[in-house]
């Protein structure tokens, strides 16, 4: 490409899809007008000088208001908060019904209880999605003002002063070397029925049993609530963290060095966390393990050695998990790019 067409690119790509191709042809037939036939480098870089910036004219384009978060980051930003209240919208929802079925009884009024789950959604919703608000911005605005995250192209609006010469460094990445939005999303998606079942484990982790409406109750929680959530403010770490990491890919696209290193202190809280939790000596219900004894005929001791196993294995298995993770991103980090400039 060459600049004209890269000055071009840059500014369309952070316009919505269905106006990109008029405003290309647009831009690039006034950018025609402003030249002579046989122009050289020198008048084309003097006429994308008086363009400006390509995130600011995708700005112009689209009109949308700057508030704390830059043209850059602007439309990165609308698309994280939305999606991050529709997830939780979701998680919350979902995770209501089914706390609702599994208390439904045949001496509730189900209109009482439609009443009372759509209550506690929306209450749930306000508060969660204000949270969300509130930090997702912080972080935008964090990134805005510091310039803390820039890809390699010179990432337009993101804190130094643009020039012509910053188009030679725009260029292409490898199909591995990129981050899908749909790899995103469903990181979230994930975290969020996580974060869901962690704290409302006593409800939906449990042994349900059928009551005398027909339908299903839990009656015995896996594990212990007080154990789990004694370490809410670690899980909640835990959960900014892996917000803030999908952030950071939404914005830049792509693996690099800084994001592989990120990505690999991030598995390691996450194992060093895990590892924490699940050897807690008390983290299963005690009565779970009685009710167990009885099904399966086992000794305490014998049951204590099974679940001891099982805790072993999964710690193993998050640190498998971890370690291929990382390693992943760390190869995928060393793909080289391949510049659109062309003389």
């Amino acid at each position: 490409m060459n600049l004209i067409d890269l000055y071009v690119y840059e500014v369309t790509r952070l316009l919505p899809l269905k106006i990109r191709d008029d405003i290309a042809l647009e831009l690039h037939s006034s950018i025609q007008d402003m030249l002579s036939e046989d122009s050289t480098e020198e008048e084309i870089k003097k006429q994308l000088s008086k363009l400006g910036d390509p995130a600011k004219l995708a700005h112009n384009y689209t009109g949308r208001p700057k508030f704390l978060i830059g043209p850059a980051y602007y439309g990165h930003y609308l698309s994280i908060l939305k999606l991050s209240l529709m997830m939780t919208l979701t998680v919350v929802l979902v995770t209501q019904i089914i706390f609702s079925l599994t208390s439904f009884s045949g001496g509730i009024n189900p209109v009482s209880l439609l009443l009372q789950t759509s209550f506690n959604v929306v209450g749930q919703s306000f508060v969660v999605g204000a949270q969300l608000f509130f930090w997702v911005t912080i972080v935008f605005a964090f990134i805005e003002k510091s310039a803390g995250i820039r890809d390699h192209s010179s990432q337009p609006g993101s804190g130094s002063r643009w020039s012509p010469d910053d188009l030679k460094d725009v260029y292409s990445l490898p199909n591995k070397k990129r981050i899908t939005k749909s790899k995103i999303i469903g990181k979230l998606i994930w975290t969020a029925v996580l974060a869901g079942l962690y704290f409302n484990a006593s409800h939906l982790i449990a042994v349900f049993e059928r009551n005398g409406a027909g339908g299903f109750e839990s009656t015995i929680p896996i594990f212990n609530e007080d154990v789990l959530l004694s370490f809410w403010p670690l899980i909640i770490l835990l959960i900014a963290t892996e917000v803030a990491l999908a952030i950071y890919k939404w914005v830049i696209g792509h693996w690099t060095r800084h994001l592989a290193s990120i990505n690999l202190i991030r598995n390691g809280m996450f194992i060093a966390s895990f590892g924490v939790i699940v050897s807690r000596p008390a983290l299963f219900n005690p009565a779970f393990i009685s009710y167990m004894q009885d099904q399966l005929g086992q000794s305490s001791i014998e049951l204590l050695n099974v679940l001891h196993w099982l805790v072993l294995s999964s710690i193993l298995t998050a640190i498998l998990y971890g370690m291929i993770d990382s390693y992943a991103g760390i190869k995928k980090a060393q793909l080289n790019v391949i510049r659109l400039f062309t003389a």
